[in-house]
């Protein structure tokens, strides 16, 4: 297990992606903990890790607020568990909009709970990986901040800006022992997809070489190799599953 007594905050971990990536992180040996805004998917992801034979806790977390990231490290620091490892995942989607229809309300909204979601937490998680002199810290982007999505502006903009954040970041903390990367997934097979009528997931699927979308175990198999030491000399990098989509 190459985390093995290593902790692991995994935000927006309630479901999908997030879900799929704590209980990877578990099996790798991980305590993890689940930083999620909604309690009860909080709790239905720890049981999900502790039926897989992993540990984990849930910290009832709203990464959009500054003060609520505060408190969930704080709580670490009463528990003695200074995370080794931050998977930034918590983020938001609505329908597709055009830019000249969409609204300041859906706009911050998707700024503040992906881009500055990512930045309260990493900046927390830094403040204590730096004293340790070690620490992983893995953004999840998506291939919209690398090549842009019709319809959504706010979360292209949001994603990119995690990727830029990412590049950013990973050169000032490089001298502290701490790597710092992105993981963009392409299609995903999630909850958010279900909704989708079959011809829309379709044409989705017509436009992937590999034909097929991507498994939340996917991803979540390409964060646990970021996190461990196996990928001890990759930072600021952006690593996008994607089945072909961008290249």
């Amino acid at each position: 297990m190459k985390l093995q007594g290593r902790v692991a905050v995994v935000t927006g971990a309630g479901s999908g992606i997030g879900r799929a990536i704590a209980v990877r992180l578990a099996a790798e040996g991980a305590r993890v903990v689940v930083a999620e805004l909604d309690e009860g998917r909080g709790e239905e992801t720890v049981s999900a890790v502790r039926e897989s034979g992993g540990d984990a806790t849930a910290i009832p977390t709203d990464v959009s607020r500054s003060e609520s990231v505060a408190a969930l490290y704080a709580k670490l620091d009463d528990l003695d568990m200074p995370p080794d490892v931050l998977v930034n995942n918590a983020g938001n989607a609505s329908p597709p909009t055009p830019v000249h229809e969409t609204t300041d309300e859906a706009w911050n909204s998707k700024l503040r709970v992906h881009l500055d979601g990512t930045f309260y937490n990493t900046r927390e998680a830094l403040r204590r990986m730096f004293p340790r002199g070690r620490g992983v810290v893995v953004n999840i982007a998506s291939v919209a901040g690398l090549r842009g999505l019709p319809g959504g502006c706010a979360y292209s903009a949001a994603k990119g800006g995690i990727i830029s954040f990412t590049k950013s970041v990973a050169h000032e903390a490089a001298a502290g022992g701490v790597r710092v990367v992105a993981v963009a997934p392409g299609w995903i097979d999630t909850p958010i997809l279900a909704v989708l009528p079959d011809d829309v997931k379709a044409e989705i699927v017509s436009r992937i070489p590999q034909g097929r979308l991507g498994s939340t175990e996917e991803v979540a198999a390409v964060v646990a190799f970021l996190a461990s030491d196996d990928a001890a000399y990759i930072t600021g990098q952006v690593i996008s599953p994607n089945g072909g989509l961008y290249t």
